[in-house]
């Protein structure tokens, strides 16, 4: 995964190279030659380009992963079959639960070390259903996957050992995640090994461990407890004929080399050291520009180049453009694998080429707004 991040920073930081030539460089390719614009300066504003392209290529790369394998065609149970006396219907490319208990699995092939992906909606607050996961044979009657599978549950109504996300009875919820009655929910089922990660509308709301103890078995309907297989069959369940649930996807994907497959919330740590980054680098330009009088700021060596000031309201339109760029990468889907891009010292060698210089886009083109150091701070 290191390598990927690498690779994926490569490349974003050879895309944005010459953005870097634009703000550190001017648009013709040179710092305004004043001596109070020094290689400090230079190097504060290269240092926190350079970060905001690292922490771009993170973002983006969470998302790297495999094109999903969809069991569900959108057009009827090709593939699945169903026990019990409920069945599922499709209508309007979604599958919908109706009658009693049942089970709907899919017999293609079992599943392990990847993610299962299901996006449902429930129309009203008390559909329930679930996903059964490491089912170790066809299973013979829908009461099957309860016992010897694990059921992920699909129920906002319920406690936490048996509402959205929980192993049922086994592993409650770590927090409640569903989104309210009519809205599209996507259950994201991580199959690591013994490990199982479930993951709400993109938050991990529970992690099971089978060789951590687990609570006590106290109705008939509760799972059996004991050990499953780290692969099996999946299936999808219809509860009762109360409780109506549809489906829209149904997919598998291979499983990262480290989780989360899907971007989860960042833990304090790294929180801190992202903001420690952009905080620092802030600071350092910031104090490039402290004691530059307004005649020094607004500077030009000739009318083609740029001032101080225009460089630093260019960073700033660029940090714009970044922070936009992964919010939309976050919430698209995962990129096509990256061809190939240049090395490590190919792009140290690029930047420092005073040679191949590049404009920047009219987006990212100061327009002199700031003329003083306090409105530029």
């Amino acid at each position: 995964m290191f390598a990927q991040f690498l690779s994926v920073a490569r490349a974003a930081a050879f895309r944005l190279g010459n953005a870097r030539h634009c703000y550190v460089l001017a648009p013709s390719g040179q710092v305004p030659a004043h001596p109070a614009f020094s290689a400090r300066n230079r190097s504060a504003v290269y240092t926190r380009f350079m970060r905001l392209a690292l922490i771009t290529g993170f973002c983006i790369c969470l998302l790297d992963a495999a094109e999903p394998q969809q069991l569900f065609n959108g057009k009827d149970l090709s593939g699945w079959e169903m026990v019990g006396n409920g069945h599922f219907v499709v209508e309007n490319g979604q599958l919908r639960t109706e009658g009693g208990m049942g089970l709907l699995w899919y017999r293609g092939r079992k599943f392990g070390n990847e993610t299962v992906r299901v996006v449902f909606r429930t129309p009203g607050e008390h559909g329930n259903s679930g996903v059964y996961i490491r089912i170790p044979e066809a299973p013979p009657d829908p009461w099957y996957g309860v016992h010897y599978g694990y059921e992920v549950q699909i129920d906002a109504a319920q406690d936490d050992w048996h509402s959205t996300g929980a192993i049922y009875s086994l592993s409650p919820v770590l927090m409640r995640a569903q989104k309210p009655r009519g809205e599209w929910n996507t259950l994201d089922i991580q199959l690591d090994g013994q490990i199982t990660r479930v993951y709400l509308n993109g938050k991990l709301v529970n992690r099971f461990d089978p060789q951590r103890p687990v609570a006590d078995r106290k109705m008939w309907y509760e799972p059996v407890r004991g050990p499953r297989p780290d692969s099996g069959y999946i299936g999808l369940q219809n509860h009762d004929a109360q409780s109506v649930v549809y489906f829209r996807e149904v997919s598998v994907r291979s499983a990262p080399e480290v989780e989360p497959l899907v971007p989860a919330p960042l833990s304090s740590g790294e929180r801190n050291v992202l903001l420690s980054y952009l905080h620092s680098s802030r600071r350092q330009v910031m104090d490039s520009i402290v004691g530059l009088s307004p005649e020094q700021l607004n500077y030009k060596p000739a009318p083609e180049r740029w001032s101080v000031a225009e460089i630093v309201e260019h960073l700033a339109l660029t940090e714009d453009l970044i922070r936009d760029a992964v919010r939309k990468a976050l919430a698209s889907a995962a990129p096509a694998a990256a061809p190939d891009g240049p090395t490590d010292q190919q792009i140290i060698d690029r930047y420092k080429d005073r040679v191949n210089r590049a404009e920047a886009p009219p987006a990212l083109r100061p327009g002199a707004k700031w003329k003083t150091a306090g409105e530029l701070t």
